[in-house]
């Protein structure tokens, strides 16, 4: 690295380097041309200027406050009445909410008659924006619970992938038997 000595101050300087970076003198006038370093200006001491003071103002206790509503008419928004009305209201929206959850309810439960073998165990009871699941269990053969499902569900498709599993598939229900030693196993799929 080449060092160029200030010719003011004497310091060491980076080759390049417009201004010495002890004093602040130039190095060489035509490297500062090139460079994107300019001279340090002073300013001018002379001029003086006061800062100046804003206008004061006086403040009330009702400054910044928002406007007031007008007051209504009493008889039809009192208190009391409006209580009464809100009250209604609330009530009114619970029992739609509450009706429109046992409508829900009643047809969720006529489907799962349809569906849940009789006398069997549920393992899974599952119901999502995919559709629902239920997992069954029941000590019956496969035979007996593949009889009952092709009466119930009457498939439009019936693939018998083992000895011992088979699938019955209509429109939207899945419904895959599945036996092992002494236990049926039942796993339902119902699409939306």
């Amino acid at each position: 690295m080449n060092l160029i000595k200030c010719q003011k101050c004497g310091a060491e300087c980076a080759a390049g380097t417009s201004f010495c970076r002890q004093c602040g003198a130039p190095i060489d006038a035509g490297s500062a041309l090139e460079s994107s370093e300019q001279a340090t200006a002073l300013l001018d001491q002379s001029v003086h200027v006061e800062t100046q003071r804003l206008e004061s103002r006086t403040t009330g206790p009702d400054r910044g406050r928002l406007p007031q509503p007008v007051e209504a008419s009493t008889e039809i928004c009192s208190p009391g009445r409006r209580g009464v009305v809100i009250g209604t209201v609330v009530i009114v929206v619970v029992g739609v909410i509450c009706a429109a959850t046992l409508v829900g309810l009643r047809s969720h439960r006529q489907a799962t008659a349809n569906l849940q073998y009789p006398g069997a165990r549920t393992v899974v009871d599952m119901t999502g924006e995919g559709g629902r699941a239920l997992q069954l269990e029941t000590s019956d053969s496969l035979s007996s619970v593949e009889e009952w499902y092709q009466r119930e569900l009457k498939p439009q498709k019936t693939i018998r992938l083992t000895n011992t599993s088979v699938v019955l598939k209509n429109d939207k229900t899945t419904a895959t038997i599945a036996s092992e030693g002494a236990k049926t196993s039942i796993l339902i799929k119902v699409a939306p």
